[in-house]
């Protein structure tokens, strides 16, 4: 990759790369919608992932040429928001800049190659890892690589929620940065605690089943699970539904209910119910115990389709539901399964037992294409040079 990216960056600017820099993406395998209300999560960094080729500039001008998505040019001599760059890579970057900068950080400009071997839409966050190899180039090229990565975390998902327009907690930043199949307790939001496990995977194989459903039109489905949480929470006089005793939470469910809503209730139940498998499933990573990880998983999607209700929605093609079927019933019962993100269209994420991979894919591939089905590992290291 990085003869690759030589030539490309060469060709593309007639000069030499000084910095390369990768990042994988991520998948969520517990934790489906709790990191925004200060939740409990357990992510993967995905093998797939970003590559970058950097050069700093004497100037305050980005050039950025991202295969298959375009060339793109951003002044830093102004950090503030430009309205209709929202949904666009140029907010991610000049929104990353404002965020170093206010926090005392040098910026400057540069040019750069990026190749994405992430898929879109498919719930791998392909967006957070943009977003990092972007940060760690500030990091690395202005600031001596001297900014803490949590730090890199922030300023990522200040660019996505604020200048790019998407409502994300801090789990895709984390899931893409740190690296191993991670638990996050994000209590303490700036500065979450982040626990790694070295996990044995033998006998077992991670898959992302993209239904090719887009999340272009689901940013308000995403925002009402959040706010009918916190609403939730304001019942109780806190902001989060983390500082809600659980409870009083089901001893006052007519009270809630009559306020917010039956789907509000159930949704801050699902939250919960899944905190406490995050923390089952720290027990079992422990031990290597990826047989109960995978009934987790199912119990994870049985909520997520009961109470959260985020696997499908009528106006967008690609059912996660759908997809999650299908892989129960080429595995014969026997993969764990869930959404991988979001919801309500997208991906899955699946944990399927060897003998049963064969069958799951080419299941997977006749419904939705080989191009939608992916095996993964999970990549251990942090957002690194190469």
């Amino acid at each position: 990759m990085k003869e690759y990216l030589t030539k490309k960056f060469q060709v593309t600017y007639q000069e030499e790369a000084e910095l390369f820099l990768s990042c994988g993406g991520r998948f969520e395998i517990l934790g489906n919608h709790t990191d925004h209300n200060r939740g409990l999560c357990i992510t993967a960094t995905c093998s797939l992932g970003e590559y970058g080729a950097f050069k700093k500039r004497k100037d305050k001008l980005v050039h950025l040429l991202s295969e298959g998505y375009g060339n793109f040019e951003v002044d830093l001599s102004s950090l503030a928001m430009v309205n209709n760059e929202k949904g666009g890579s140029t907010a991610m970057i000049r929104g990353i800049a404002k965020y170093l900068n206010e926090k005392g950080y040098k910026i400057g400009g540069f040019d750069a190659y990026i190749k994405s071997e992430l898929p879109r839409s498919a719930g791998v966050s392909s967006s957070a890892a943009f977003e990092m190899l972007i940060a760690q180039a500030f990091n690395t090229l202005f600031n001596d690589s001297k900014i803490e990565l949590i730090n890199l975390c922030h300023a990522s998902q200040f660019a996505e929620r604020e200048y790019y327009g998407k409502p994300c907690g801090l789990l895709d930043q984390v899931g893409v940065s740190f690296g191993g199949v991670t638990f996050v307790d994000f209590q303490n939001v700036l500065s979450p605690i982040v626990r790694k496990f070295y996990v044995d995977s033998k006998g077992y194989q991670f898959m992302i089943v993209n239904t090719g459903g887009t999340h272009a039109e689901l940013t308000d489905l995403y925002k009402e699970i959040q706010n009918q949480m916190f609403e939730v929470a304001t019942v109780f006089n806190h902001s989060y539904l983390r500082d809600v005793d659980y409870a009083e939470l089901k001893k006052n469910k007519t009270l809630v209910i009559e306020k917010c809503g039956k789907q509000a209730y159930q949704r801050a139940i699902h939250f919960f119910e899944e905190n406490k498998r995050v923390e089952k499933a720290v027990e079992l990573l422990e031990n290597d115990d990826l047989a109960g990880l995978i009934t987790l998983m199912n119990e994870s999607r049985e909520s997520s389709t009961k109470l959260l209700e985020n696997m499908y929605v009528d106006k967008i093609k690609g059912s996660p539901l759908e997809a999650c079927k299908l892989v129960l019933k080429a595995s014969h019962q026997n993969a764990g399964v869930k959404i991988n993100g979001g919801g309500f269209a997208g991906s899955v994420i699946a944990l399927v037992p060897q003998k049963e991979v064969a069958s799951v894919a080419k299941a997977a591939r006749d419904k939705y294409g080989k191009e939608n089905v992916y095996l993964v590992d999970v990549r251990y290291d942090r957002p690194s040079w190469f």
